[in-house]
């Protein structure tokens, strides 16, 4: 920890300097505005292990995405006990300080995320990071400590994912889990809880990133899709600004903005068989009890949710008390467009349009002035018109496993689209898309690339590499 005196100091230099993130950066997950779009760097058409690397390095466990202010690169790993938040030159990989703190308790996470999931954020100031098992801390550019906050052990169902985003002296936090889910306002300077307000909680959960939208005139607003309900809040005091119910269940996939329009999507819900989950009754009773599952946190928590509410709470979940839980979820979803001009219940009135064909669950969109692209598990590439919805193109990438936790990323003319097993596609950047090249890096790989100094920074699961035109 650091001295009263060094802080003293670093939060004075803090509250005088403006935001020093520019639009070259890539501040956050998905770069300064999340829209995973660097609309002026270009990125070679070709990469690969021994293809435009301008350096490498390894780095340890985690599936965070890298951020990038200046030249100073930043992510974030672990080990047993110990989590960690690097610095590198972003130029040249060269390590300029590293930072860690322990583990403070005991946090459930679905493969393969883990205790250094949530992406760090910065305001150009300073970092702040998000450990599900440590705390939300803030250190300088320089790697100086300003504050931390301990967070209580989570109620998730895979643990928790969404990364904190900045606007002005905020740094949000969303934790939307199976109760008491909240959205909770930090002072950027000194940690202080500036605002705290309650969520609804879904059946599963949700793990998605907020986004916020600050037009030139008008109120700006943090917009979050959640379970059950997408929501927008004024960021200054936490107030609901509207809502849309009956679009979203458990999101993973975080929200873009394109203009005055926001762009959301998770497959279409349908009912899901409890037969899935057979192998947990023991007794073949055709019942889940909660015990059944002590050895499976995940699932336990979920049958403890469906039992408190859909079913008796008598520790038991039978079979119609499933379908009831799960038929919630029917029918909602899809690729959404809202209008995010509204006020209020925006349910009916704000909905542009809903494309509901194949549809990702993890990956986010990626939207340009004519379409919006996606792709899903499956490899299955799909562009649909911005203003319209209706499908422009659908195709199967014919290179890698397939499956995909990591979000596209645009620079330019090129797409780069990273499956699980380390195989770059780099498809073009427009509504009728093409195939250019593809690459295997050998490692797998979850994170989502950075883009900033007419570079590609990709994580795999043992490097970080850095693609580029050599100088």
């Amino acid at each position: 920890m650091i001295n009263s005196l060094s802080k003293f100091i670093a939060i004075a230099i803090f509250a005088f300097i403006s935001s020093l993130t520019s639009a070259e950066d890539w501040s956050r997950f998905r770069g300064t505005d999340g829209s995973g779009i660097a609309n002026t760097q270009t990125i070679p058409g070709e990469v690969g292990p021994d293809k435009n690397v301008i350096w490498k390095i390894d780095v340890a466990a985690g599936i965070s995405s890298p951020i990038v202010v200046g030249e100073k690169l930043l992510l974030t790993s672990h080990t047993k006990s110990d989590r960690t938040v690097h610095c590198f030159n972003a130029m040249t990989g060269d390590l300029l300080w590293e930072k860690s703190v322990a583990k403070d308790h005991r946090e459930i996470a679905t493969a393969p995320a883990g205790p250094s999931t949530p992406t760090p954020v910065s305001d150009g100031n300073a970092v702040y990071v998000f450990f599900p098992d440590a705390g939300v801390f803030a250190w300088t550019l320089d790697g100086t400590e300003l504050w931390m906050k301990p967070t209580p052990v989570s109620k998730t169902m895979h643990g928790l994912s969404g990364s904190l985003i900045c606007f002005e002296d905020h740094v949000f936090q969303v934790v939307d889990q199976l109760n008491e889910s909240f959205l909770c306002s930090y002072d950027a300077k000194t940690g202080d809880v500036q605002w705290k307000v309650d969520r609804v909680s879904g059946l599963t959960g949700g793990y998605s990133t907020p986004v916020m939208y600050s037009p030139k005139d008008g109120k700006s607003l943090l917009i979050t899709t959640g379970p059950l309900e997408v929501v927008a809040y004024d960021p200054k005091t936490g107030e609901r600004v509207w809502w849309i119910v009956g679009k979203s269940n458990a999101p993973v996939s975080s929200p873009i903005l394109r203009g005055n329009t926001l762009y959301f999507c998770e497959p279409v819900g349908e009912p899901l068989s409890m037969s899935m989950l057979g192998g947990f009754d023991a007794n073949k009773d055709s019942k889940l009890e909660v015990s059944e599952a002590a050895a499976n946190e995940a699932i336990r928590r979920l049958l403890v949710r469906i039992d408190d509410n859909w079913g008796n709470k008598d520790s038991v979940v039978e079979e119609k008390e499933w379908n009831e839980a799960f038929e919630s979820f029917s029918g909602k979803g899809g690729l959404v467009a809202v209008d995010v001009t509204g006020t209020g219940d925006v349910s009916d009135s704000h909905v542009q349009w809903t494309f509901g064909k194949a549809m990702p669950y993890i990956p986010c969109v990626l939207v340009n002035q004519e379409s919006v692209l996606t792709v899903n598990d499956g490899g299955v590439v799909t562009t649909v018109d911005v203003a319209t919805g209706k499908q422009i193109k659908k195709g199967r990438l014919k290179q890698g496993n397939g499956q995909y936790y990591a979000s596209p990323v645009a620079a330019g003319e090129h797409v780069f689209v990273v499956d699980t097993g380390g195989v770059v596609n780099i498809i073009s950047n427009s509504p009728e898309w093409k195939s250019l090249s593809h690459c295997e890096l050998g490692d797998e790989c979850f994170a989502t690339p950075a883009i900033a100094h007419n570079r590609l920074y990709v994580r795999t699961s043992k490097s970080l590499y850095c693609f580029g035109d050599k100088p």
